[in-house]
Order: structure tokens, then sequence, then C-alpha cells
């Protein structure tokens, strides 16, 4: 047996995998991207708070001592240059963007899956479920791509309901 007559008779179950493994790619691709970002939020936001808290700190002395106010300013200025909060809140960050973002892409991640993964005497079930895909695809399309049925439609909103 050729193997075009091998993927000829067995082109569903190809197109079936084709369909999940497209499917799983583009919900990892969003999910990385969601990752570094909501990484960078969370390095930026924590340093943020690292600096306004350490500051604070160096703004008051219980007693006027001279050595609790160097050794303020020094715990400020080391707090200012620390690299390892960074690099800890940046791996924080982005598993809490990559968790997020899987959570939100729930359906097509479960279609994808199962049209990838699912074993030969299951095969309805992965054309079926790279069926439903395609459904969401074009769902995606008009409520995404196209606008349709969006929560929220700026264009009827008063300037009172916009929120800056």
């Amino acid at each position: 047996m050729s193997i075009i007559t091998a993927i000829k008779s067995n082109y569903g179950k190809y197109l079936a995998r084709g369909v999940g493994a497209t499917a799983l790619y583009l919900v990892a691709r969003d999910a990385h991207n969601f990752g570094k970002i909501q990484s960078d939020i969370e390095v930026k936001s924590k340093n943020a708070k690292a600096a306004q808290y350490y500051l604070n700190n160096t703004l008051t002395v219980d007693k006027p001592s001279k050595t609790k106010i160097d050794l303020q300013n020094a715990v400020y200025k080391y707090e200012l240059s620390d690299q390892l909060r960074g690099f800890v809140n940046s791996i924080i960050g982005y598993f809490k963007g990559l968790g997020s973002m899987l959570v939100n892409d729930v359906v097509p991640l479960g279609l994808g899956l199962t049209a990838l993964l699912a074993k030969k005497r299951a095969l309805p079930l992965a054309k079926l479920s790279a069926g439903g895909l395609g459904v969401y695809a074009i769902y995606s399309f008009f409520k995404d791509g196209l606008g349709i049925g969006k929560a929220q439609d700026l264009t009827n909103t008063s300037s009172q309901d916009v929120v800056l």
C-alpha cells in the first residue's frame, strides 16, 4: 500500500489531527504572549510597590539617629537595584498570564487536544472535535473579527459612560 493510498483512505483522521494541532498552536501562542505581557506588568507593579514602601520607610525615623537614617537609605538604594525580585516576579507573572489565558481559551484547548490525541477507536470523536473547532472559528470570526455581538459598542456610548 502506497503512502498516497494510505492518506486517501485516512484523510479525515489527518485533517482532524491537523486542525487540532493548529488550534493548540494558536492557543499556546496567545497564552505565551499574554504570559510575557503579564510578566512585565507583575515586575513593574511589584517593583513600584517595593520602591514606595522603602521610600516611605526612609522619610521617618522614631528617634534622630544618623545610623538609622544611613541604614534606611542603604536599604532603599539596595531595593532599587535589586534584580532578584524582578526575576522572581517575572516568572510568577508569566505563569499567571499563561494560566489565565489557558483558562480563557479552554474550549479550543479541549477541542484541539481531543482532535489531536484521540485514539484510533475514538476517531469519530476526533472528527467531531475538529468540526467543533470549525464552528468555534466561525463564531470567533464574527464575534472578535467583525465585532458582531460584543458586549460594549463604543459608538453608542455617551461621554458619561466612558471610563478613562
